[in-house]
This record gives structure tokens, C-alpha cells and sequence, in this order.
């Protein structure tokens, strides 16, 4: 049962509660690790792991990265389902802490702006804030485990979002009728 992973059926209950549905940018609309791998030849993950992480998180943050990465597969798709609701969208995005939030907020803001989407960006400066805007009538839809699990345990419907035919079926759940 593809629910089982995402939510409890508790949640489900809540179907035509929801006030706001939250994005995250990076793994959910945006190819972040398809730039890094590109410029770096290794995933973040495993870069993080090393220290040359600091140098390039230097670059890519100091070369306006942010403002040209591709769509995420399946982002639009999301957006263009959402749509459909009449529910008040927002990004919930990390900067990826204070050293460059305002450089990569702004980055966030231009890509967002290129693309023709006016919802309201949310940049916070790293991602233990985005458990901030839980509430109950709130999803949050995250490709970040450890995020999805703090924002539920704060309150907030988190949607792991790994597969985009499940997080839409997910999302259908909770906002159909």
C-alpha cells in the first residue's frame, strides 16, 4: 500500500482541511544533484563527505548556480496538479545556511522567476527551520527524509517525496473531495 510510507490514516482524515501546501525547490522542482555531479563529478552526499564540499559549495554558490538548474522530473507536473486546487501554495527552500543565504535566496528568487512561478519563496537559512511552519492543515512536500520527519513531528503533513506518481496519488488523497 503506497500510503503506508507517507502517511497514517489519521491524516487521511483531514482530506479538504488543507490550508497550505508547501514546496521544497531543490529535489522537488529543481535538479540540484544533476548540477553538482555535473560540475563535480561526484554526488553532494558523497562530497559532503570530503573536505573538498566547502570549496565547492563556495562555487556553486559564488557562480549563481542556483539561478540555471533544470526542472526536477516531474516538477512541472506537480506544479500543473496542484494547480488544479484551490489551495494557497508556497516555497519552502534552504539556503543552505547564513555564509550565502541572501546570494542563494536571491539565485532561488531569479530561478523562480524564470520559470513564470509567482508563488511566494520562503528561503530559510537551513533546514532544520522548515519544522517553523508546520501546522495541521500544512503540507510540506520534501525530498529530505530527516526534514519530512521533523516537520511532522512538529505538527505538519510531510510528504516524502521520492516518486512523483506518488506524491501526486498522495496529494489526491488529501485534497479530493
Amino acid at each position: 500500500d503506497w500510503s503506508s510510507d507517507v502517511c497514517s490514516s489519521d491524516l487521511l482524515g483531514q482530506i479538504n482541511m488543507i490550508k497550505k501546501i508547501y514546496l521544497d525547490m531543490d529535489g522537488v522542482l529543481c535538479y540540484f544533484e544533476k548540477r553538482w555531479q555535473e560540475l563535480y563529478n561526484e554526488t553532494p552526499i558523497a562530497s559532503r563527505d570530503r573536505k573538498e564540499f566547502t570549496a565547492n559549495w563556495d562555487h556553486f554558490c559564488t557562480t549563481g548556480q542556483f539561478e540555471t538548474l533544470d526542472w526536477f522530473p516531474g516538477g512541472q507536473d506537480l506544479l500543473k496538479f496542484i494547480r488544479k486546487y484551490d489551495v494557497d501554495v508556497e516555497m519552502l527552500t534552504s539556503s543552505g545556511g547564513k555564509k550565502y543565504h541572501d546570494l542563494v535566496a536571491n539565485q532561488k528568487k531569479v530561478w523562480l522567476k524564470k520559470q513564470g512561478i509567482a508563488y511566494k519563496p520562503n528561503v530559510v537559512p537551513g533546514r532544520k527551520h522548515k519544522a517553523d511552519y508546520a501546522k495541521p492543515d500544512v503540507i510540506l512536500i520534501d525530498d529530505t527524509e530527516d526534514i519530512i520527519t521533523a516537520f511532522n513531528e512538529a505538527g505538519g503533513i510531510g510528504i516524502l517525496h521520492k516518486d512523483i506518481g506518488e506524491t501526486l496519488q498522495y496529494l489526491k488523497a488529501l485534497l479530493s473531495e
